[in-house]
């Protein structure tokens, strides 16, 4: 079960640059660097979202920002086919969480029920390990269809964390032999367990706060020492001080503590697929 953390945060605001297509059977947001840009690259990421799905400005913000700062295209699927978690779900959670005085006493149990009226069949129809195959065949079908040559990164945000982690352990590969990922990036990732770590078969870096309540600290550091002794495949875990769930994705962009934090993790992925793809 997802921590109620999973569902805070903040909604962003701006422009995008990319289009929405259907590709391999699903909805996708894509973007490519732009055409001006010095920094041009035949390679692919694709993104496995948070709980909010593909439709977020957030998202595909982070999106066009990849995109220009890699050099990379980069596609953004819908695996939720639709019942991702809307905006009004941040709303509820944050208010049940800061409200206080008789008002609280009062709106708490609406809210309560407001919210468990969404997470239960959230829950049921987007358990990661039921979306999971749907992932792989979006990446085996991606693969498949991809010029020889061309490198593929995955990025796992929470929800999204667990279908990266696992094609990275999985190791599987696409009907014409080409494995499903070349390199994997997660941040603050949710569902997954430290026994999920053993025997990745790609390259990987994780970002995590010391303060995520969907996976503990202490977790993180079973799963460095894991991966750490996996010398065959390059790894890397950075863990930001104070930074809660969500940090990458859903921070505060006012806050220029909140904007650090996602920004350093940005600067970990553009570092990491410069070096892997």
């Amino acid at each position: 079960m997802s921590c109620p953390d999973c569902f805070r945060g903040h909604d962003h605001h701006g422009p995008t640059t990319g289009f929405e297509t259907t590709l391999h059977g699903l909805q996708t947001y894509i973007t490519d660097p732009p055409k001006s840009s010095d920094k041009s690259s035949k390679h692919v990421i694709v993104i496995f979202s948070d709980a909010f799905g593909w439709a977020t400005v957030n998202l595909r913000r982070l999106a066009d920002s990849y995109a220009r700062r890699t050099g990379c295209r980069v596609y953004l699927p819908d695996f939720m086919y639709g019942t991702a978690a809307p905006a009004w779900v941040k709303t509820n959670m944050d208010r049940i969480s800061t409200e206080k005085g008789l008002w609280n006493m009062i709106m708490k149990p609406i809210l309560l029920v407001q919210a468990m009226c969404f997470f239960i069949p959230f829950s049921f129809r987007n358990h990661p390990p039921k979306r999971y195959p749907l992932m792989k065949k979006f990446m085996s079908d991606l693969r498949f269809a991809q010029t020889p040559g061309v490198r593929t990164g995955v990025v796992g945000f929470c929800w999204g964390a667990y279908g990266a982690t696992h094609i990275a352990r999985d190791g599987d590969k696409a009907a014409n032999g080409v494995p499903l990922v070349d390199a994997v990036y997660t941040a603050h990732p949710s569902e997954v367990k430290v026994e999920d770590f053993v025997d990745i078969k790609v390259p990987y870096s994780l970002v995590i706060g010391d303060v995520d309540f969907a996976f503990a600290i202490d977790k993180v550091r079973e799963v460095e020492k894991i991966l750490g002794r996996n010398q065959e495949v390059e790894s890397e875990v950075l863990v930001i001080p104070a930074a809660r769930h969500g940090f990458a994705v859903r921070g505060n962009p006012d806050d220029e503590v909140e904007k650090g934090m996602a920004d350093q993790a940005e600067d970990q992925l553009v570092r990491w697929f410069d070096l892997q793809l």
